[in-house]
């Protein structure tokens, strides 16, 4: 192959990763899309951010809290984490504040306006509130199912909340029909009882605050599952999904009611941060091209492809909120990769000043030489601290520690991937452009 015809390949090579770069970035901000062929409901990072009550504008709805005294260990403490987890869990509100005021006995909930991760029905943020308060009691009775004719009986409750350890969501295809279920595990004492009253595919009833719930329980094992086979989809999905909230959360053991109307709390915030992060992207790039010339257009590309993955990456998995600590984290983590970026680069151009021509100087800046190993030691080292670092904040369940570690822990992977990989392959890629017959490369013109 001749040096024109390279050329000509890595041209159209490099071409085509701009515009898929290109590419993946519009979808980052697409609002709402579908991935799959069951219709997953999936977000973009611009609706991510938009999750935070940090970074949009939120909706705050202030209630009279009146705890249950006949309840021995009420209190407004487990009330709040109660309501946070249905947040959470049903409607993918995590962090989302509760606060509560002992001398008045007023406990305020603030939620984000947007976004609502678990179904593509976007209930209305009274309605929301309205699900999260109430004081969520689940009760299995020995009745069979028998539709709205059903009845509560507290001589009839088989297991309740005492006898619940957890509860998840899953579905499955049923005709044309995707079904949510809620499968419910149970404590011993709670198996024991379910198999001495509920017979094992035999559906039962289901009541919440002693109210009669539109679906069906089945016994399988030491497991409940409460069945939503609605032709809507959608909202048998809601309801599986505010099942599990109510389970997990516990009852509130508590009375809630709503001192006048819903306030509208405006925020900017979001639009500052994109702004803001733009801006250093687009300060880095310059940086790269100013300093480092038509060398400079490798890390410019393989940066822009990291962030592009990054933000389409999380709208697949649903990238915790981007609270402040986030939004932190995503900035130090793509400073630390133009950092490295910098770092090689720096010492390709060094060796070139010095005289030598590009391929013994990308040789021993950038591949994997012995000239090179200290330098690649460094920076294996300091990526998998961050790495490091990012896994043990994850696992702490905290609203600053969870975002922050999720942050590190992509950036690190990311900048290995740009650092180790894509910047070195590149700049191999790039030969032909170069005249390395002797003495100090030109770029061909």
């Amino acid at each position: 192959m001749t040096v024109k015809s390279k050329r000509i390949l890595v041209a159209l090579i490099l071409g085509l990763v701009i515009a898929a770069t290109v590419t993946l970035s519009v979808f980052c901000f697409i609002p709402d899309f579908d991935v799959n062929s069951f219709g997953e409901f999936y977000q973009s990072p611009l609706t991510a951010v938009q999750k935070s009550r940090e970074f949009t504008n939120t909706v705050k709805a202030t209630y009279t809290l009146k705890l249950d005294e006949e309840v021995e260990g009420a209190s407004a403490d487990n009330v709040i984490k109660a309501i946070q987890t249905r947040l959470d869990k049903a409607y993918g509100y995590y962090g989302s504040g509760v606060e509560y005021d002992a001398d008045k006995g007023l406990l305020t909930i603030e939620i984000p306006a947007t976004g609502n991760k678990n179904t593509q029905v976007k209930p209305s943020a009274q309605t929301i509130l309205s699900n999260v308060i109430v004081n969520g009691k689940v009760e299995i009775l020995s009745t069979q199912y028998s539709g709205s004719s059903a009845s509560y009986s507290a001589d009839s409750v088989v297991v309740s909340q005492e006898h619940f350890r957890g509860a998840s969501v899953r579905s499955y295809i049923s005709g044309n029909v995707k079904v949510y279920v809620c499968s419910v595990k149970l404590t011993k004492e709670g198996k024991e009882l379910a198999e001495q009253s509920l017979t094992e595919q035999t559906p039962y009833t289901c009541f919440i605050d002693e109210e009669f719930q539109s679906c069906w329980v089945y016994r399988s094992g030491g497991e409940l599952t409460i069945n939503f086979a609605y032709n809507d989809e959608v909202t048998s999905s809601e309801h599986a999904n505010a099942m599990a909230a109510y389970v997990s959360s516990g009852s509130l053991n508590a009375t809630l009611t709503q001192e006048g109307s819903t306030e509208t709390v405006t925020n900017s915030l979001g639009w500052i941060y994109l702004l803001v992060f733009g801006l250093i992207v687009l300060a880095s790039f310059v940086f790269f091209v100013v300093r480092y010339k038509e060398l400079g257009l490798i890390p410019v590309v393989t940066q822009l492809l990291a962030v592009a993955v990054y933000l389409f990456f999380g709208a697949l998995v649903y990238l915790e909120i981007f609270n402040v600590a986030m939004a932190i984290g995503v900035i130090a983590a793509y400073a630390f990769m133009t950092v490295f970026s910098a770092l090689a680069f720096e010492k390709l151009r060094k060796l070139m000043d010095s005289g030598k021509n590009y391929a013994v100087a990308r040789y021993q800046a950038l591949a994997f030489s012995r000239d090179n190993r200290r330098d690649l030691f460094t920076s294996l080292i300091a990526h998998g601290a961050l790495l490091v670092l990012g896994i043990i904040l994850w696992v702490i369940p905290t609203v600053v520690t969870v975002p922050l570690g999720n942050a590190f822990v992509y950036g690190a992977v990311l900048s290995l991937v740009v650092t180790f990989g894509l910047n070195r392959l590149f700049a191999r890629m790039i030969v032909p452009f170069f005249d390395v017959s002797g003495g100090r490369s030109k770029s061909k013109k």
